[in-house]
């Protein structure tokens, strides 16, 4: 436990990487949504929230290339760098999920900043009850960094051809989904399943995706050369 301590405490010096700059993007993209807001009379409805997401997911990638190095370079054993790496993304993700629920209720108090901007507060996923919205929010966060952990898990385990045969492969199994769904005129069903369920109901079903991820992560790094 100390071990995997040590590893929380080793990503949390690096305060830019884990918080400075996830919010920096997060308001700078707020800000200008603002602004923006000022010269338009009609509501807003915008998806610059989703710059922080896929930080998050630009984050798995950078945090596992720097941080895994420096760690064995210690002496610090995969197990617990791994833990250690997993706990603190936890701890990150509970924190923004926290403060982003804060800011959309302070959306909805503010009656949308004044200028009808709907950024944090927006149908569909600010929709239930608080523990609700913040299991949305937690669970994106979880799922785009360690999708971009596993991605970067890859390139530590198998170099560049291992990459290469990925997308490769991932390229692939898409052309053949979406040829067959549209084939099979499926994507009018998709769209219902996916109305009929909540943007909680869905964050439950993309939790099997992320356990994937981190176990594959995990398996990648257990034998990753350094």
């Amino acid at each position: 436990m100390n071990r995997v301590q040590g590893v929380v405490k080793m990503h949390f010096k690096d305060k830019w990487l884990w918080f400075f700059l996830p919010c920096l993007i997060l308001f700078s993209s707020f800000i200008v949504n603002l602004i923006i807001g000022y010269f338009i009379t009609d509501a807003i409805y915008t998806g610059g929230i989703s710059s922080f997401y896929l930080y998050m997911l630009v984050m798995g990638i950078i945090s596992l290339a720097q941080s895994f190095p420096f760690a064995l370079g210690f002496s610090v054993r995969r197990t617990d760098y791994f833990w250690g790496t997993v706990a603190t993304v936890a701890g990150v993700g509970v924190i923004m999920a926290i403060l982003m629920l804060l800011l959309s209720f302070v959306e909805q108090w503010t009656g949308s900043w004044g200028v009808d901007l709907h950024f944090f507060n927006l149908p569909y996923l600010n929709e239930g009850i608080a523990a609700e919205l913040l299991w949305v929010n937690f669970s994106i966060i979880m799922n785009m960094f360690f999708l971009g952990f596993f991605i970067s898990s890859i390139y530590r385990r198998f170099g560049k051809s291992g990459m290469f045969t990925f997308f490769i492969l991932l390229m692939l199994l898409s052309t053949v989904s979406v040829y067959l769904i549209t084939f099979n005129y499926w994507w009018g069903d998709i769209f219902r399943w996916l109305s009929s369920h909540t943007a909680s109901e869905l964050a439950f079903w993309a939790l099997p995706f992320t356990v994937c991820y981190i176990l594959l992560s995990y398996l990648n790094l257990r034998r990753a050369t350094i």
